[in-house]
């Protein structure tokens, strides 16, 4: 099982280094061949190249800090190639977008979805590179790079709050009134004619297709990516699931152990702002295969294949089913202590239904064997995280007697 990680650990570091690397070439090639179009001299050219090759690697860099480092927005992790697609795409754009007018270059759009395809720090390079490719390119002033360069920033920094739910109303409003504003500032206050509607088309323009773009790509990204897997969830966390009337019909005791155990995580993963419907889902099917026979990984793994589980759900099952893996993820740390507290509580009544039980003291019983053990060390999950889940825990007394 060791190696079987491994061989999976070094084949995702294989395919990160591959598309990087193409990645780092193509940008290299577009930035060299968008100075052929443009004629440039020979040294503005290897300029050009080098900078964009330059910057390329910090990009990559920075997506590859931002993975490390847990510091991703919207699951972005492992992404490689729908991030590098991306990136190329928009570096291509930036050398064509010189043939529209300063005004009406589309920036807000490139920033705003580079940071939603990695994170801020990421997203604001890759922005700031095509951006710095089309001034040149354009040869215009440099206050239109700090036009798109502060608007694109604020783009960025809006949009990297959002929760799972992506509202984008007031982010949306707030980074094109940010754009308006630099437009204003940088373009239209320094125009050298009388004041007249006219000056004002383009970047109105400008405002309404960034508004049209950021909608219709932020709805793709909210269907494909955020919320890709929401209609499954549904489906598998509803405790009338066929999946669940089977456990039902095998053992009612192992259903209503499930029902408890997904009840509290899902508490808890609320509070704590981490994935609660995958979190509900373990809580769900931690058990799911002794419908196949013993509860081991192989059997929980095919029944997760067989029902489409979304892939989360299955690393978190598998971090908690399979005793070779480690556990890492704070989704797998709150279904271990939701079943830890939901066993220790039913045992308990199994040996005497009329007892009364010292909650506080049996919660804070199992958490201290948990920490006795590696099973809360080296993990995602911190210490305050850990103390705020079990006043969550110690606050649910009251559903505690529903367990008798």
């Amino acid at each position: 099982m060791e190696n079987n990680n491994n061989l999976q650990k070094n084949s995702n570091i294989i395919k990160r280094i591959v598309i990087f690397m193409f990645m780092f070439a193509l940008a290299g090639v577009i930035a060299w061949l968008g100075s052929v179009f443009y004629r440039s001299q020979t040294d503005m050219m290897i300029r050009n190249v080098v900078m964009v090759l330059t910057g390329t690697g910090i990009t990559i860099f920075s997506y590859v800090l931002g993975e490390t480092s847990g510091f991703f927005v919207y699951r972005n992790e492992g992404r490689y190639g729908r991030f590098a697609i991306t990136y190329l795409l928009f570096l291509t754009a930036a050398v064509f977008l010189p043939f529209l007018p300063v005004t009406g270059w589309p920036y807000l759009v490139f920033f705003v979805l580079l940071g939603v395809f990695s994170n801020g720090m990421t997203g604001l390079v890759a922005g700031s590179l095509c951006l710095l490719l089309s001034v040149n390119f354009a040869g215009c002033d440099y206050a239109i790079f700090w036009l798109y360069f502060i608007s694109g920033m604020a783009g960025i920094l809006v949009f990297a709050t959002l929760d799972e739910e992506f509202k984008v109303g007031i982010p949306m409003l707030i980074s094109l009134l940010v754009l308006a504003l630099c437009l204003t500032a940088n373009v239209i206050l320094f125009a050298n004619e009388r004041l007249s509607i006219a000056q004002f088309m383009i970047p109105g323009i400008n405002l309404m297709v960034c508004c049209i773009l950021l909608l219709v790509s932020l709805k793709l990204v909210s269907s494909m990516v955020i919320h890709r897997y929401r209609d499954r969830y549904m489906e598998i966390n509803d405790p009338e699931c066929p999946l669940l009337v089977q456990l039902k019909e095998l053992s009612k005791e192992e259903y209503y152990h499930a029902i408890h155990t997904a009840y509290l995580g899902d508490k808890v993963a609320r509070s704590l702002g981490i994935d609660d419907a995958a979190v509900k889902a373990c809580g769900y099917y931690h058990r799911i295969g002794k419908l196949t026979g013993e509860n081991t990984w192989e059997n929980v793994s095919v029944i997760c294949d067989k029902y489409h589980f979304p892939p989360k759900t299955k690393q978190i099952l598998k971090e908690y089913v399979d005793p070779d893996v480690k556990i890492v993820s704070k989704e797998t740390i709150v279904v271990l202590l939701a079943d830890c507290i939901v066993s220790s509580i039913l045992y308990l009544f199994a040996k005497d239904p009329k007892a009364e039980l010292d909650y506080e003291q049996l919660i804070d019983t199992v958490f201290k064997k948990k920490f006795e053990t590696d099973e809360l060390w080296g993990n995602e999950i911190t210490l305050r995280q850990i103390c705020e889940m079990k006043k969550i825990f110690i606050k649910e007394k009251l559903y505690y007697d529903f367990l008798r």
